[in-house]
């Protein structure tokens, strides 16, 4: 299927090969052993993409190189294959959704493209894919996917042959009428076979997008002449895996030439050490084991270049590294401490680790992912609650620190009529009020509300107290009718004051007055 620039290999043609064999097998019915068999065949096409894809990203890194050292050259043509990049994975990341999609439709939700249960279930695939337009839509995309590679490709002899190539590998047209029907291209792949063989031709199809793929990055890098590289004007690279280091853990970097020969091996020095060269990412690797001093270092070296003509070039490098002890960052966002019956929001980070790899505990509570952060909700008042925080570092559970918090318990509330704590109100203000409210604190960061449940109202009369009481947060007309009877300098009192939070708890506020103007 592939052009000169990427010929199909005897592996590819043999798993073509047995695919066809087994989708005609299909068609006698044969027992689970085939459906296995397909399976099989499956693997084979998952891990003949991983290997096209290997050396599909060596095309795309040796083509940057080519374009750093000569951008007039090179430049056009090389962004033409990182669109046919964003295509190629665009449509193969759509084809595997679709597979997983027609897998957990029979499977259920913990469905497994690799270890398929109902291999051989035949009436998902024609509702999803026929009766609900998947295939349809799957066709489109395909010929989109087509007609965008065949736009990058001019009419060269070598052009045609791969459009050729392409055209056949991503052929989408209707099959060949027989017995007087014409079934639609996707009648002819999702009608009538068992789950597995569809998910195997959906490998298939993904593998022949990859090996288009290839072939058409081959054909633009390989499009002008790439021999008269200027190797002046190479830099030497140094790549290190993060340039934050903890005490005690590993440095890596590679160490490489942009655009480099892969006919010659470049000779790689840390100082006066040479570093083993590794042919598998044409690089050498330099690794050590920090130290405990905190800081910034640096090192250098030199790659030692052998030209064609015999000739070497010794190119300098540096580069620098920062070392650093474990540390870690636990900042409640609203207050110094954690409330009880509130969720407490909590930022938690550590320098040089990303938030996904953090793995916080809590003692007296607990700590969950939030929107933004953690939310903590502690469980006794009074009692220390300690966050304790793990990271991931090389595979490795590794402990950072911990930060200790005391446990409060929510203020009380204040209770309010027409707005007041206590003080003077007139008669007229005060039979305007349709009874008593209750709030947090103005200087209470949390949202928390309380429902007043009960109060009573008393009163000086005669020599007597006459009291008055209230079930919810309203003035009863026996409290109006005591209100109209006060005159100026009576004072008024509003004790008994129950209320009610959203945690749950009741508590009884203290006595307000008021004094009659």
């Amino acid at each position: 299927m592939g052009t000169k620039n990427c010929p199909e290999t005897p592996r590819q043609k043999m798993i073509n090969v047995m695919y066809l064999v087994l989708t005609a097998m299909l068609a006698l019915n044969v027992d689970k052993e085939v459906l296995n068999a397909f399976a099989v065949v499956d693997q084979s096409f998952v891990q003949t993409i991983k290997n096209v894809d290997s050396e599909n990203q060596l095309v795309y890194s040796d083509f940057q190189a080519k374009t750093a050292v000569n951008k007039q050259k090179f430049e056009a043509d090389y962004q033409k294959s990182l669109k046919v990049k964003a295509d190629a994975e665009s449509l193969y990341r759509y084809i595997d959704s679709l597979k997983v999609v027609l897998v957990k439709a029979v499977d259920g939700e913990e469905g497994d493209i690799n270890n398929i249960s109902s291999k051989g279930d035949l009436n998902i695939t024609p509702n999803l894919m026929i009766n609900k337009k998947n295939g349809m839509k799957l066709r489109l995309a395909i010929e989109s996917y087509r007609n965008a590679l065949l736009s990058v490709v001019d009419s060269s002899k070598a052009g045609q042959a791969l459009i050729s190539s392409i055209k056949i590998s991503l052929d989408t047209s209707k099959p060949v009428t027989k017995d007087g029907s014409t079934p639609t291209w996707e009648d002819s792949k999702f009608l009538g076979y068992p789950l597995i063989a569809v998910i195997t031709l959906m490998s298939k199809m993904q593998s022949d997008l990859r090996n288009t793929e290839s072939d058409v990055i081959n054909y633009l890098s390989g499009k002008k002449d790439a021999i008269a590289m200027k190797f002046d004007n190479l830099q030497a690279v140094v790549l290190p895996t993060s340039n934050y280091v903890l005490a005690g853990n590993s440095y890596e970097a590679k160490i490489f030439l942009t655009a480099v020969d892969a006919t010659v091996t470049p000779d790689v020095y840390v100082g006066s050490t040479k570093l083993p060269f590794d042919p598998k990412i044409n690089a050498s690797v330099y690794k050590f084991i920090t130290s405990n001093v905190e800081g910034k270092n640096k090192f250098n070296g030199r790659i030692d270049y052998k030209k064609q003509d015999g000739t070497i070039i010794s190119l300098p490098f540096e580069s620098e590294y920062e070392v650093a002890k474990p540390s870690m960052t636990v900042s409640p966002t609203k207050m110094n401490v954690f409330y009880m019956g509130l969720d407490n929001p909590v930022s938690i980070s550590v320098p040089g680790i990303s938030a996904n790899n953090l793995i916080p505990t809590i003692t007296n509570g607990t700590i969950q992912k939030g929107s933004d952060g953690y939310l903590v909700r502690p469980e006794k008042v009074g009692v220390e609650s300690r966050i304790t925080v793990n990271a991931m570092i090389d595979g490795q559970s590794k402990l950072i620190g911990s930060t200790p918090f005391r446990v409060k318990k929510v203020p009380d509330p204040l209770a309010y009529v027409a707005g007041k704590l206590d003080g003077t109100i007139s008669k007229t203000e005060l039979l305007a009020q349709q009874g008593v409210l209750a709030r947090m604190p103005v200087d209470f960061d949390f949202e928390m509300k309380f429902t007043v449940q009960s109060f009573n109202l008393s009163t000086s009369r005669g020599g007597f107290i006459v009291d008055k009481p209230a079930k919810g947060n309203r003035f009863t007309q026996d409290q109006i009718d005591l209100m109209k009877g006060l005159n100026i300098g009576n004072r008024l009192y509003i004790e008994s004051i129950v209320v009610k939070g959203d945690d749950g708890t009741t508590r009884t506020l203290p006595t307000i007055s008021f004094k009659i103007n």
